[in-house]
């Protein structure tokens, strides 16, 4: 009778979903900082090279089943071909690949006619340990090293049967390959992490102005893609505009000009409150969007007064236009995407704003 267990069938399954994710991560991070193509080309190379070494190896006299190895190595070309196309390498395909590495690498080492080439054989192991650590996460890392583990024992017990090594050269060479792993392993870390921080920096970068620190409008449509909206709630728009701004650049010059718009943002992000996404659109104009349960919730004329700085020597005007609109009840149990609302409501928004600088005031729309 076929027992299950559901409990260790979840645990598998979701090991093996935070593999494949974290698999995923390490391919977008080598895709940031350019790098991906170039890991899969070395990738193809050195699995071409070591199955062409492994074939010569067996021609050579260096295996007591000569065929076998042949056989074993020839896919080792398809791998190369595989890694060498341009598309990506599915999380499947990836763990094929280092297991294919690992048996080809075991079962050699069990077959050479001397302990050169076992060790040759063992060497090549610290290849897919390499591609392990750039690319998956830390249970790959560790059934890797006990991959590593068992074929250096079956490489010592080999050098031990045959007497063709002394005991010093067969200790220095285990040594010399836990260094090298060692060394590698930590070269890859420290590597990845700061690749990592670059990464993060670029993508800050891109979606954050860098004067204000503030969202810019792509870091903004793609915050409120990502927030969702309870049934009956309120999505309100407010596109902020500062007047004459082009006069006190002209008058006081742009450094000038700059530290009006940080005071701005400042001014702004304090009233809009943490949980209301804030961002410079373009220029001297702002955006908020946020959820409530009441447009009069966010009090704008405030929003307006904190961003003039009236007290300040230099006071700046600002125009405002504010849209809202009531996500469906339809279904209470359904949640709604901003972004099926809020890029029409920066339309009505803006054109408010607009109307709003006849008056340098506010205006309004009537909620949807």
């Amino acid at each position: 009778m076929n027992t299950t267990y559901p409990g260790r069938a979840d645990a598998d399954g979701e090991q093996c979903g935070r593999g494949r994710r974290i698999y995923q991560a390490n391919n977008e991070l080598l895709e940031q900082v350019r790098l991906h193509r170039p890991v899969s080309l070395v990738t193809a190379i050195v699995i071409s090279t070591i199955g062409a070494s492994a074939i010569l190896m067996a021609s050579e006299g260096l295996s007591i089943i000569p065929a076998l190895c042949i056989c074993i190595a020839l896919p080792a070309f398809g791998w190369g071909i595989r890694y060498s196309l341009k598309k990506q390498v599915s999380y499947a395909e990836s763990i094929a690949y280092v297991a294919y590495c690992d048996i080809a690498i075991l079962v050699g080492i069990c077959v050479v006619t001397t302990s050169g080439a076992a060790f040759v054989k063992l060497a090549w192991l610290l290849a897919a340990n390499t591609y392990v650590s750039v690319l998956h996460g830390r249970v790959a890392v560790v059934v890797q090293t006990l991959v590593t583990a068992l074929g250096t024992v079956l490489a010592v017990s080999g050098a031990v049967v045959r007497h063709d090594v002394s005991a010093t050269v067969l200790t220095s060479v285990v040594f010399t390959m836990l260094l090298a792993n060692v060394i590698a392993g930590w070269l890859i870390y420290l590597g990845k992490a700061q690749f990592t921080e670059h990464a993060v920096g670029r993508d800050h970068l891109s979606r954050h102005d860098d004067l204000t620190g503030l969202l810019n409008r792509r870091g903004l449509q793609e915050a409120y893609a990502a927030r969702v909206g309870v049934p009956g709630m309120q999505v309100v728009v407010a596109v902020v505009d500062l007047n004459s701004f082009k006069s006190v650049n002209d008058t006081f010059g742009h450094h000038v000009g700059d530290e009006v718009l940080q005071r701005a943002a400042d001014r702004l992000r304090a009233v809009a409150g943490p949980d209301a996404l804030l961002a410079r659109l373009g220029g001297d104009e702002f955006g908020i969007v946020a959820l409530t349960d009441s447009p009069r919730d966010i009090d704008y004329r405030t929003a307006v007064s904190e961003a003039l700085g009236g007290e300040e020597p230099l006071p700046v005007t600002a125009s405002v236009g504010v849209a809202s609109t009531v996500l469906p009840e339809s279904d209470r149990t359904v949640t709604h995407s901003l972004a099926s609302v809020v890029p029409y409501l920066l339309v009505e928004a803006d054109g408010a704003m607009y109307h709003a600088k006849k008056d340098t005031g506010i205006e309004q729309c009537p909620p949807r």
